[in-house]
């Protein structure tokens, strides 16, 4: 069974990133992954990948986005 994967769309009500000191949070943002995160990992279309998922059997997809991404 295939599903898109949005829950990278909404903000976490528990972020780690909050709790973090204000000179490791720029250190953070500073860094590859928001340039990653906008540039690869939300341009990942799932929607090629759905034929390969049985529409009436099975359990749901492991999101397509996370598992290209680590290839990458």
């Amino acid at each position: 069974m295939f599903r898109k994967n949005n829950s990278h769309l909404q903000e976490r009500l528990f972020d780690d990133f909050q709790h973090l000191h204000p000179s490791q949070q720029k250190r953070l943002m500073a860094s590859w992954a928001p340039i990653f995160y906008e540039h690869v990992f939300s341009q990942i279309d799932e929607a090629p990948f759905a034929p390969l998922y049985s529409a009436d059997n099975g359990r749901p997809n492991f999101p397509i986005n996370i598992l290209l991404s680590l290839e990458f």
